[in-house]
């Protein structure tokens, strides 16, 4: 995938938002500053706290699938990310985006692109991991672009993204397809073997037969 203009990559942002609509499921990257803030407003607008994970730095929300919230203090994303699902959460999404505001996409999908900076371009790829609700050209692309770079942390780091992408898109083929590809052209051992951990632990919530012996 070439270097995105700046059209380009509000097309992708839109692109997404489209992704998100259609499925009645968002996924914004708020200030992090803004994590207790927004829990408040949830708990102030009736949503009742339901679980809390990681020692308090993830919340979820919600009492029925019409609305439900998950709300995670995202260190290494500098971050909250705000998830919210159901057709009744779209009012309090745009109240919450409006007081904090958020990270564009197209901010993200541009730092995702630039792998000549691996670190940063990682940290994006992870983020877009965490809002891709469905698979698309444009992110077979961009997963693949980063599967194959020279570095193998920022491969290791694109197979962790691919991972996630397929559990929050709840669709493991083209992630078993990708990290397939991946797999067979690894030189290095130890990858190889997250690899093959990946792809088994996708195809086991896939629903698909495991080969235990590789």
């Amino acid at each position: 995938m070439a270097k995105a203009d700046e059209a380009a990559l509000k097309k992708r942002a839109r692109a997404m938002l489209v992704a998100m609509t259609d499925r009645a499921h968002w996924i914004y990257a708020l200030p992090r500053e803004a994590f207790a803030a927004t829990c408040a407003r949830l708990e102030a607008e009736g949503l009742r706290c339901e679980e809390t994970a990681d020692e308090g730095r993830v919340v979820r929300f919600g009492e029925d699938d019409a609305c439900r919230f998950v709300v995670m203090d995202s260190e290494p994303f500098d971050a909250t990310l705000l998830d919210g699902s159901g057709a009744d959460a779209v009012r309090l999404l745009k109240v919450l985006v409006d007081e904090h505001g958020f990270l564009p996409q197209s901010v993200i999908w541009e730092t995702a692109l630039d792998v000549g900076h691996p670190k940063e371009a990682s940290i994006a790829l992870r983020m877009l991991a965490h809002m891709m609700v469905a698979w698309d050209e444009d992110f077979l692309d961009l997963f693949l672009l980063h599967l194959a770079s020279p570095d193998a942390v920022a491969r290791h780091e694109a197979v962790m993204a691919v991972t996630l992408a397929a559990m929050v898109a709840r669709d493991v083929a083209p992630a078993l397809k990708l990290l397939d590809e991946a797999q067979s052209r690894e030189k290095y051992p130890k990858l190889s073997e997250t690899i093959g951990e990946a792809v088994r632990a996708l195809r086991q919530v896939g629903g698909l037969p495991i080969d235990l012996v590789s």
